[in-house]
C-alpha cells in the first residue's frame, strides 16, 4: 500500500499499518522509507512510531525491513537522528562507489546483532536474475565516508581491471 508520510500523522500511520497487518496477515514488512516519517515529526514522537511498529511487527512475527535516506554516516553520527538504529537487529549501508570514472554499487553489514558478520564492503549488482553479491573492495578506503579512495594510487587500476573480468 501507498501512503504519504503527510497524508496523517506517526500515530495514525501505526495504526493504520497495524490494522493492514491484522487483516492480511503478512510474513514481510517494507517501511521505504522511515526517514521521509522523520522528517514530518518530533524527535520523540518519532522514536516512538519505530518503537511501536517494530514491536508489533515482532509480536506479529513479521520480518520488517524500514529503508533510510541518511546524508552521511561518519564521525559517530547515527543512521537517524532519532538514533533508531539501538532499536534495530541490522543495518546495512548501501553505497554508491566510483572508480575509474565507473559508478559501482556498495553493501557493507554495518550492524547484525548476535552474529560475527562479514565486515568486507561488497559490490552489488541488480539485473534480471535477482540481486548478487561480488567480491569485496579492496584497496579502497573511505567507501563508508562516501570518498572513497586507493590505498596506493596504481591499485585503483587494479581495482577498475577487477570489476570488468
Amino acid at each position: 500500500m501507498c501512503q504519504y508520510p503527510e497524508s496523517m500523522g506517526l500515530e495514525d500511520h501505526l495504526l493504520l499499518i497495524q490494522r493492514e497487518i491484522e487483516h492480511f496477515r503478512p510474513k514481510r514488512l517494507i517501511m521505504d522509507s522511515v526517514s521521509a516519517m522523520e522528517r514530518m515529526a518530533h524527535v520523540r514522537f518519532f522514536r516512538e512510531f519505530v518503537i511501536g511498529l517494530t514491536s508489533f511487527a515482532k509480536q506479529e512475527e513479521v520480518c520488517s525491513l524500514f529503508t533510510s535516506t541518511t546524508p552521511k554516516l561518519s564521525g559517530g553520527d547515527s543512521v537517524t537522528e532519532a538514533h533508531i538504529s539501538t532499536i534495530t537487529d541490522a543495518i546495512l549501508l548501501l553505497r554508491y562507489v566510483e572508480i575509474n570514472g565507473i559508478l559501482r554499487r556498495g553493501v557493507a553489514v554495518i550492524k547484525m546483532r548476535g552474529s560475527q558478520h562479514d565486515k568486507q564492503i561488497r559490490e552489488f549488482t541488480i539485473d534480471d536474475q535477482g540481486l548478487h553479491i561480488g567480491k569485496p573492495f579492496t584497496n579502497v578506503q573511505n567507501i563508508i565516508l562516501g570518498i572513497p579512495s586507493a590505498t596506493m594510487p596504481s591499485e585503483v587500476e587494479q581495482l577498475g581491471a577487477m570489476f570488468e573480468d
